[in-house]
């Protein structure tokens, strides 16, 4: 298997700096008291209709992605078809290459440059988004439409609303999965058919695979927050104060306490005893290991199942399959990752009505169907599920269906919500600074301790610069 991501760049690839943040704030400040680019609220007229009463059609507009491998292509795929079924309105895709650029690039064009008239960014934005005072709330185009979001994926929809308003349209939402080898478990002595369940239950496959000589490790582990994170919301603890920032805003870390601590001993404790290969948070090295036979075991996003089913045709030997996420015991249940769609303020009337009857299409339940049988991603809409294109690939390849069922079966908390807060990059960052350190022999309670205080400073900084 090349050495080539299988997936949209995970969420810690890059980030984006302070001074950066200063200016993309000051930016939006400036662009919501400047004529012509005003921000709207949720509760402002949206200009519905302008694009088909426009002089001049199609109206053009831009998409900036960060779509790649089978994502990018089924993307394009969908917005042919978008641009192919009506008259007044065309899409012009930009990829960006990663979250990460794509953020950067924002940045830079909102202190002067050109915008997009819709962006996708990554879940773990959303604060930024909202802060930057650059976008057209979604919640606006739902009202003015009367648009049913009854049909939706209820997480999804969720994790984009904050103090009552809808930010963004989901689009590109996952979760993270156990991919595993059935070959390796069963060579292993293991049961195929049922993959660890539990913490307790992943090290005891990890053991019994070393044990028996099958494979070099029992797993590889992503030194990635994301892992970290959903850990917390499986045993229904929050990341961060204020019900994870959606009460209000954030101004600490909670990721300390007693589950905290018994999740990075864990960790310490199978890089300890050389059941879990550590690998980097921003490679698909976890994947390639499944590949070639050195850990038959990781955690990952299902975004990048659409991709891997396909690379893994060429190892004969590998029977992919995939289980839900395994975790501590508790309560709770995932929260979801992927990206939202925003609709961009400065853009023209004509430009936001276009983007949204883009936006719609793509959450359309055909659409959708479409989309989550070529790539992993889960579908949005209930009526998917009855799509001959989504019936037929889940019949095929049942792991396409397991981030849409945990989803579905994880309670709505605060904790499942999924955390939202401004120096969230810097939060993650910090879990990752953690879970790297005790891979080479920090104790965990020492990395942990550094994770919080960081992290706390991280958010007093950014709260401290967003309200002056």
């Amino acid at each position: 298997m090349a050495h080539q991501p299988p997936a949209p760049t995970p969420r810690t690839a890059a980030r984006l700096g302070r001074r950066s943040f200063l200016g993309l704030a000051a930016a939006g400040a400036a662009l919501a008291a400047c004529g012509g680019g005003t921000t709207r609220s949720a509760s402002s007229t949206f200009p519905l209709g302008a694009a088909a009463r426009a002089s001049t059609k199609p109206v053009r507009i831009t998409l900036w992605h960060s779509m790649s491998g089978a994502n990018g292509q089924a993307l394009t795929s969908l917005t042919d078809a978008f641009n192919g079924s009506q008259p007044n309105v065309h899409v012009d895709l930009v990829n960006q290459n990663s979250y990460g650029d794509t953020l950067t690039l924002y940045t830079a064009a909102l202190s002067g440059g050109t915008l997009p008239d819709v962006v996708q960014m990554e879940s773990a934005d959303l604060q930024l988004m909202i802060d930057s005072r650059s976008v057209v709330p979604a919640q606006a185009a739902v009202t003015a439409d009367h648009y049913d979001l009854s049909g939706f994926l209820g997480a999804a929809v969720d994790y984009f609303r904050v103090g009552g308003t809808l930010w963004a349209m989901p689009f590109n939402i996952s979760s993270q999965v156990l991919y595993y080898d059935k070959h390796a478990f069963s060579r292993a002595g293991l049961d195929p058919a049922n993959p660890p369940r539990t913490l307790d239950d992943l090290r005891a496959a990890a053991q019994k695979i070393v044990s028996s000589g099958t494979a070099h490790y029992g797993m590889s582990l992503k030194l990635s927050p994301s892992t970290f994170e959903e850990w917390m919301a499986l045993a229904g603890d929050t990341i961060l104060d204020h019900d994870n920032g959606r009460q209000a805003r954030a101004t600490a870390a909670t990721f300390g306490d007693a589950t905290g601590q018994s999740i990075m001993a864990w960790c310490a404790a199978m890089f300890d005893d050389k059941l879990a290969q550590p690998t980097s948070a921003t490679t698909y090295d976890n994947l390639f290991a499944i590949a070639n036979g050195i850990a038959p075991m990781t955690l990952e996003t299902s975004a990048a199942l659409g991709t891997v089913a396909s690379l893994l045709g060429n190892y004969p030997n590998v029977q992919l399959g995939v289980g839900p996420m395994p975790g501590p015991s508790g309560t709770g249940g995932v929260f979801v990752g992927g990206a939202g769609l925003y609709l961009v303020a400065r853009s023209g009337a004509a430009q936001q009505d276009a983007a949204w009857q883009y936006v719609k299409f793509l959450v359309s339940p055909e659409q959708q169907a479409q989309w989550a049988a070529a790539t992993g991603y889960v579908p949005l809409r209930t009526a998917s599920l009855t799509v001959p294109a989504l019936t037929q690939r889940w019949a095929q390849i049942p792991g396409f269906k397991v981030a849409y069922d945990q989803i579905l079966a994880s309670p709505s908390t605060p904790a499942t919500a999924g955390p939202v807060c401004g120096a969230q990059k810097d939060v993650d960052t910090a879990i990752q600074n953690a879970l790297t350190a005790i891979s080479t022999g920090t104790p965990a309670s020492t990395a942990l301790s550094q994770a919080v205080a960081s992290a706390n400073q991280a958010i007093a900084t950014y709260n401290r610069r967003i309200q002056s």
